[in-house]
């Protein structure tokens, strides 16, 4: 999910889709200046020019300057817990931010925030800039809190924000307080709100409407864009005067509220009352009745509806503000109350951010149809617009692999059936259309194979770039293998067309996981073989014997090749001898036998590879990443893999730093582009440079825990996590650095940037906060909690736990091969492969000439044996006097050992 995007397959309109610096410290006060809805507040055509006085009451004439986003790394974030409710809300420096409806890819609003004035017009404040402190009242619910203030000008703002469980409505509960001597009356207090309907800025209609409640006549500001409509409501009445409601629809930068209070040569008066604005980037704005009390406060709700069309988003906010609004905000509590109560509590160890994790992991779950996004946001979305519609509130297959596994870890286990349910019947491809990547003409989705994930889509499934990631292939595979039975039984037809795509495919990828590259990565090359053994697997449970031993065939020579293919001993760094990010040849494709999967080049070879981002061009073996710890992570490889070991020391040496008062943190790689640039501006596709990611710091955490099988070993890492996040418990995608340069990549931290601090890119990153999730229970066990059993187990990384009727048989045969050849075992039962040369189990050479595996067998029985050796696909079986077989008998329980010596 990361870098600028590549062409983009244009999303159908509404109406054709399926229904359904640093973020500053709370309570500082942030460098003055910033503007409200974008850079666009101070550009040169609102400075000049005295303000028209008294603007007509009719239509706005314009479109506004261009749109952009909402800042990335968000302060909260929710839903309600219920299905009842489809409209899921962000926040940024103490206001509501980007408002999604009917699904999350769809963003509504860019953000909803107060001006506070005083009568005297000395002063208009921007809620957004002013100090701020955000909080979670109940620790178990998605309910926020946030308090704005400005004491200088002696006023406080306290909002509850939270859904109606019931409706397709978000709801703010306020109360204005004056503070210092000061009285409500003293005060202008108005309400600003900036809509980007239907997933664009563009485009918008704003307008007063007036609806009869109970008879009650109420003034609203709605805005719709095609079959998308909000309406923007409060329990107080709108100033007003000259027999008017005090409201206005305005084009931002032009005609809207803020261009009339704080605007060029405004005057802090609010002057201008638009019914209407059609037809561009639309803002809104209503002056608040405080009422003529001299009072100290004054509390009001906030209600911002949606629907279909104008008038059903008029009704949803009248219904909804009619209500009572302390029962809903109970009801929403408690949804989230009972979600949070059936989580695992690892065995008491979880702590707030676990939860908090979980809950933020089940807000980006949309509600029509089990898809889960990538972040609820734009990265540098302050300089990012309609260009750049989808952001992080998009599907990527690896991401919503690794939400949903943290969630399975987490004890919910509904959730990812569900993520697999849209996997495989929503966003898997059904057809094949298009030469290739990008070479798809004709298309309406872009380039398409039958059983293919596309890299990334809308909620609906409809593809947003095209590019394929094998890891993306395989992960949603292991994920159904991991939820059991029941889960993949029934999807195994859909299963087989992705396993036979990753075979014919693999294992050469068209991008890996930082989508930038094509070749043979370590990291994606592990997802495949698990993802292989997982479907050889669900294969041999539908009797597909032939399919899962066409899988294996692959997985195992993948596994047995996968240090010859990106592990170099002719590297650039330390000893020389590390895996390499990624092995850029192109596949052989040719020849008989496994070979065709081998690379035309290997990883000792000069190959010069263009990094994506902006990172220059260099020579494959110059790169380093941390990506072959997933060899380990999915069971492909052991911690003490000699390889595994020799390439920590340059991993480290290269792209580790340790922050004061943190720990230790990792950049993606060297020369990254991706992230601010060395000035501290955002990252807009060229310049930039790429920050620290606290996911490093989980995942090494992981692998210092599968090292030592001490989940103490892991605390260290789950303290820096915690360390890098925000105040809120929010992970980001990336901290600042410790200004470095990385072999000749000047990382540059300006001030006022503190290393160990959120970037603007992401924040939270939904990937980091499930790998709390899973360190945090890894701790607890003593061991990566979500490694795939059937592939460690294959593969002697790890000892499965033999089954009612079974008893474990440690394996260890004396054999002398030459290189190239392996050695299996095979024999009369399902676990040895009933003699299928491919459905045997493979021996470890980790202590060659001894051999070593562990297979559960079945107790009490006579089993027969044999071991042969594979070279290139070639079988040659062990010599045996008679030419029989070996005999086993297995006790009724327990475990024993078999030690044997072959010849051939």
């Amino acid at each position: 999910m990361l870098g600028l995007p590549g062409c983009a397959q244009e999303k159908p309109t509404s109406s054709e889709e399926p229904t359904p610096g640093e973020e500053p410290t709370p309570g500082e006060e942030p460098t003055p200046g910033e503007p409200s809805f974008a850079p666009e507040r101070g550009s040169p055509e609102l400075e000049g020019g005295p303000k028209p006085r008294g603007a007509g009451f009719g239509f706005a004439v314009g479109t506004g300057v261009a749109s952009v986003w909402g800042p990335a790394e968000k302060s909260f974030l929710g839903t309600s817990a219920s299905a009842g409710s489809r409209v899921y809300f962000t926040g940024h420096r103490g206001i509501v931010s980007e408002v999604f409806y009917p699904v999350l890819d769809t963003v509504n609003t860019v953000d909803l925030q107060f001006l506070v004035g005083d009568t005297a017009k000395t002063f208009v404040d921007e809620e957004k800039l002013q100090s701020y402190t955000i909080s979670q009242p109940d620790k178990r619910s998605m309910r926020w809190q946030a308090t704005t203030s400005n004491s200088g000008h002696n006023w406080q703002i306290t909002k509850t924000i939270f859904t109606d469980p019931t409706r397709h409505a978000l709801i703010q509960r306020v109360k204005f307080e004056a503070l210092g001597g000061k009285d409500v009356t003293q005060f202008n207090l108005y309400l600003l709100h900036n809509p980007a309907m239907d997933n664009s800025g563009a485009g918008d209609t704003s307008k007063t409407v007036t609806a009869t409640v109970a008879s009650e006549t109420r003034t609203l500001l709605v805005a719709s864009e095609n079959s998308r409509a909000s309406a923007l409501a409060t329990s107080r009445p709108w100033k007003v005067v000259g027999d008017a409601a005090m409201v206005s629809s305005g084009f931002v930068g032009e005609t809207d509220g803020w261009t009339d209070l704080l605007g060029g040569s405004a005057d802090k008066t609010m002057d201008w009352r638009y019914g209407q604005a059609s037809g561009g980037n639309v803002a809104q704005l209503g002056w608040i009745d405080l009422g003529g009390s001299a009072v100290t406060s004054v509390s009001f709700d906030v209600v911002l509806g949606f629907g279909a069309t104008e008038a059903e988003a008029t009704a949803t906010a009248n219904a909804t503000l009619g209500s009572n609004l302390s029962t809903l905000q109970t009801s929403y509590d408690n949804g989230w109350r009972a979600y949070a109560g059936g989580l695992n509590s690892q065995g008491g160890t979880a702590d707030d951010q676990y939860y908090l994790a979980a809950m933020a992991l089940k807000t980006i779950q949309d509600k029509s149809n089990g898809a889960m996004i990538a972040g609820m946001g734009t990265p540098w979305g302050e300089i990012s617009g309609d260009g750049n519609n989808g952001g992080y509130h998009l599907v990527w297959p690896r991401d919503l692999f690794k939400f949903a596994n943290a969630l399975v870890t987490a004890g919910d286990t509904e959730t990812a059936k569900s993520v697999v349910s849209y996997l495989f019947n929503t966003l898997q491809q059904t057809s094949d259309c298009g030469a290739g990547e990008y070479d798809a003409p004709g298309c309406p989705q872009g380039y398409s194979r039958v059983g293919r994930f596309p890299q990334n889509a809308w909620v609906s499934g409809w593809q947003y770039w095209q590019g394929t990631q094998m890891d993306e292939q395989a992960m949603p595979i292991i994920l159904a293998w991991r939820l059991g039975a029941s889960v993949y039984d029934p999807l195994w037809p859909k299963i087989k067309k992705t396993a036979d795509y990753i075979v014919s495919t693999g294992p050469w990828t068209q991008q890996e996981r930082w989508e930038e590259n094509s070749g043979y990565s370590p990291s994606t090359i592990a997802a495949e073989i698990a993802g292989l053994v997982c479907a050889a697997v669900i294969a041999r449970g539908s009797g597909d014997a032939a399919s899962a031993a066409r899988y294996l065939a692959a997985a195992d020579y993948w596994q047995q090749s996968v240090e010859r293919w990106t592990f170099t001993t002719t590297g650039y760094h330390g000893n020389r001898s590390y895996f390499i990010r990624n092995n850029t040849s192109k596949p052989r494709k040719t020849g008989a036998g496994p070979a065709v999967y081998d690379p035309v080049s290997g990883p000792n070879e000069e190959l010069m590879a263009t990094h994506g981002n902006g990172g220059g061009t260099h020579d494959q073996r110059y790169i380093v990443d941390g990506g072959f710890l997933e060899l380990v992570r999915m069971g492909v490889k052991r911690a003490d893999d000699p390889a595994i070991l020799d390439t920590i020391p340059e991993y480290d040496a290269i792209l580790k730093q340790t922050i004061a008062g943190k720990g230790d943190a990792w950049f993606r790689y060297n020369y990254d582009g991706y992230g601010e640039k060395n000035d501290g501006t955002g990252y807009d596709g060229t310049g930039g440079r790429g920050r620290l990611w606290p996911i490093f710091t989980a995942e090494r955490g992981m692998f210092e825990i599968a090292g030592t099988g001490l989940g103490a070993a892991g605390v260290p890492f789950l303290t820096t996590v915690k360390a890098f996040s925000t105040p809120a418990g929010f992970i980001p995608e990336q901290v600042w650095n410790n200004t470095a340069n990385i072999t000749g990549w000047q990382v540059t931290t300006p001030e006022p940037f503190v290393p160990g601090t959120p970037t603007k890119s992401m924040s939270p990153l939904n990937w980091a906060m499930g790998e709390y999730i899973s360190l945090l229970a890894s701790i607890k066990a003593g061991k990566i909690v979500d490694i795939p059993s059937v592939v460690c187990g294959r593969y002697n990384n790890c000892k499965v736990t033999p089954a009612a009727g079974e008893v474990s048989v440690a394996v260890n045969v004396t054999a002398d091969t030459v290189v190239g050849q392996h050695v299996y075992v095979t024999g009369n039962t399902a676990a040895l492969g009933n003699w299928n040369t491919d459905l045997g189990v493979p021996v470890d050479p980790a202590t060659y000439p001894v051999w070593k595996n562990h297979v559960n067998l079945p107790a009490s029985s006579a089993v027969q044996y044999k071991y042969y050796h594979k070279a290139n696909g070639t079988v040659t079986w062990e010599s045996l006097p008679g030419g029989g077989n070996r005999t086993l008998n297995t006790p009724a329980s327990g475990e024993i050992a078999v030690n044997d010596t072959v010849s051939w």
